[in-house]
């Protein structure tokens, strides 16, 4: 909440107005493919398909998976908009604890941000080997793209080839200065 916070002050006081802050949590992702054995090229298709929001090509891409696997991949294609998306993914998505957990805290979360639009999008995986928890993207009228991304991204030095001991816990956001 506080880096998303800092992220918003960032903008007004670059005067941006008109901002929209989407939501999304890694752990939704993670969750659905945690037990299904899957080459790295097959992980980042099925990225890739829900990014696009191409509900043929990831019902082909999960056809061998299991069946609360492949549903809840399935349903994230549809999973965007309001918070009234929360409570169809309570009702559609399997009832794993860190879908449920990751669900909880999007809600609580966006019910602490107040003078902009919020949104969700739970197939959103941009950063998908990066990211381990909530998320999000702040746009703007006019611009073509998020002008800010954050989130929370625990064992990062894992990620760039860090020791074991060397991974925190850690959040944080990009601003494009340029965009």
């Amino acid at each position: 909440l506080e880096v998303l916070q800092l992220a918003l002050d960032c903008l007004r006081a670059a005067r941006v107005g008109d901002l929209q802050v989407d939501l999304a949590d890694a752990r939704i992702v993670n969750r659905l493919l945690q037990d299904e054995i899957l080459s790295e090229d097959l992980r980042h298709d099925i990225h890739a398909a829900l990014a696009r929001k191409d509900a043929s090509a990831l019902k082909a891409l999960c056809k061998s998976m299991s069946t609360p696997s492949r549903e809840g991949l399935l349903a994230l294609v549809d999973l965007y908009g309001d918070l009234s998306v929360l409570d169809l993914a309570a009702e559609r998505l399997p009832a794993y604890p860190e879908i449920t957990q990751a669900l909880v805290q999007l809600r609580w979360l966006a019910s602490q941000i107040s003078g902009v639009a919020v949104s969700f999008d739970l197939g959103d995986s941009r950063g998908y080997a990066y990211y381990s928890g909530m998320r999000f993207a702040i746009y703007a009228q006019g611009a073509s793209d998020a002008l800010a991304r954050g989130g929370r991204y625990d064992g990062v030095g894992a990620v760039f080839g860090h020791r074991i001991d060397r991974d925190r816990p850690a959040v944080g956001f990009s601003l494009d200065l340029k965009e």
